[in-house]
């Protein structure tokens, strides 16, 4: 039967559409695989977010940290090193105090002052530390001492927030991871026994950068709380808030280990909103109250014991404050 030639070019054009849309279909998926593989293979690019559930996103994977160092001073058997390491749009100061020697790796501890504390102001009790035997990091939070950069109102970092700007509460969170990572990558520093210890505002942040990086070992948490904040109706809003409020994310830190300690007489953030933190935690947990007239907000010499457990508790730390007598016979 022979094929009318209209009908063959029928046929012929029929053929060629299907050959077409199934090479567009292979293309299409081929092209999505290749998509997919690239993403796996690229590195997260995205450099901050905060996501609809109010969660505070930095990438996990930073690359190293760059910084100086130059000796600062001695005081007893401590030795005290200026620290200036690069963060987002600046860089960050510091102070870094080291028992004079040591037979192990030493634990790590990033300590992160209150608002308008300066390193030099809470170097004393980062001395009281690395006498435990502990590498110690105190900054200068952003706005403060000889660390640039302004801290806004919460009212303004809302604002540029909206406006797809970084807020400074944010920037303030991954100082912190990147002093975190100086101190974690350091040679003389044992790396799974590194945390977050945190004053006042420096507690709030400490809970939310361990919240956001797990590898973080615990955090010790003086004189500070979260906001307890209920969400309002203004999702963006009420996603910003939650993004730095402490208590979105203190439960986030089990299985690793949370510390608070409080004064009963503080007159900053009250005992009540304290404890509310607390209870939201996970075990394992422990909470330290002080209740001692002459201490206040912030650490106090009263807090030493507590401060000794509380270190022992998070990394094992060896004190050389604590002596045994052996008892004698009479």
């Amino acid at each position: 039967m022979k094929i009318k030639k209209k009908n063959l070019y029928i046929l012929t054009m029929i053929v060629i559409i299907i050959v077409a849309a199934a090479s567009l279909y292979y293309g299409q998926i081929l092209s999505k695989k290749n998509q997919n593989e690239n993403m796996k293979n690229e590195p997260d690019r995205i450099e901050w977010l905060v996501d609809k559930n109010g969660y505070l996103y930095y990438p996990l994977e930073r690359e190293a940290v760059k910084f100086s160092r130059e000796d600062y001073g001695i005081d007893g058997n401590l030795s005290i090193h200026k620290i200036i390491y690069q963060s987002r749009n600046g860089n960050i100061h510091g102070l870094l105090v080291l028992p004079a020697s040591a037979e192990e790796a030493l634990p790590g501890i990033v300590l992160l002052p209150g608002a308008g504390v300066s390193k030099e102001s809470e170097l004393g009790l980062a001395k009281k530390i690395a006498l435990l035997d502990a590498a110690v990091l105190v900054i200068d939070q952003r706005g403060t001492g000889e660390t640039t950069g302004q801290v806004n109102s919460i009212e303004q970092d809302y604002l540029d927030f909206a406006d797809a700007k970084e807020p400074s509460q944010h920037l303030m969170v991954y100082d912190a991871l990147r002093a975190y990572d100086l101190l974690h990558s350091a040679p003389f520093v044992d790396p799974e026994r590194t945390i977050m210890v945190g004053e006042s505002l420096g507690g709030r942040i400490a809970v939310i950068a361990a919240a956001i990086d797990r590898n973080i070992n615990g955090v010790l948490v003086i004189s500070s709380a979260g906001f307890d904040f209920r969400d309002k109706g203004d999702l963006k809003k009420d996603a910003f808030i939650k993004s730095i409020d402490s208590d979105h994310y203190i439960e986030q830190i089990a299985p690793r280990r949370v510390v608070m300690i409080h004064s009963i007489n503080d007159t900053i953030i009250p005992i009540s909103s304290a404890a509310n933190s607390f209870s939201k935690a996970q075990e394992p947990k422990q909470f330290i109250l002080i209740n001692d007239t002459s201490c206040r907000h912030g650490y106090c010499d009263a807090m030493h014991s507590g401060l000794v457990a509380a270190l022992d508790y998070l990394v094992d730390i060896r004190s050389k404050t604590i002596l045994s007598v052996p008892e004698q016979n009479t």
